[in-house]
């Protein structure tokens, strides 16, 4: 996955969160969260565990999310040295 790929996918999530947050029905809104956010938001933080190829904007969007929804637990959300 290039940078830019990552980046790109990143807003993705962020906005269909966003969308999902204007849904009426809660059941729907929760499965989405467990189910399909979660592992996008696994998949792209491990794309790049660094976050040296993530853009400033980026990782304030995974900051944010993870703070939100604590998709990972926040004493293992750090970049890694490897």
């Amino acid at each position: 996955m290039t940078a830019k790929e990552l980046n790109r996918d990143i807003k993705r999530l962020s906005l269909k969160v966003e969308k999902m947050k204007l849904v009426e029905d809660r059941d729907k809104w929760f499965k989405f969260i467990e189910n399909e956010a979660k592992k996008e938001f696994i998949r792209l933080y491990y794309a790049d565990t660094t976050m040296q190829s993530m853009t400033k904007q980026s990782i304030l969007i995974m900051l944010g999310l993870n703070v939100s929804y604590r998709f990972i637990p926040l004493h293992n959300f750090t970049p890694s040295k490897y």
